[in-house]
């Protein structure tokens, strides 16, 4: 089971390297890679911390990208 955890977290890691790859924004891109090396970090460190990383990287996998927000700010414009 927790080999199973450990590849969710790691394919998660995976996905937000990707988005900050794609994304056009350098501080963004930076910001997610930040997150994935946290995530790794966590996945090598702390094994017992699942109550802390599962939530953090649902959140990680659900902040918008940069494209949608300045599409949003243009909407209200």
């Amino acid at each position: 089971m927790d080999l199973l955890i450990d590849l969710v977290l790691l394919l998660a890691g995976f996905v937000l390297w990707m988005r900050s790859s794609s994304e056009g924004d350098d501080v963004w891109s930076l910001f997610l890679r930040v997150l994935v090396c946290l995530d790794l970090a966590f996945l090598a460190v702390g094994n017992g911390q699942l109550l802390l990383e599962l939530p953090l990287l649902a959140l990680a996998l659900a902040l918008p990208s940069v494209r949608r927000l300045e599409q949003r700010e243009r909407e209200v414009r």
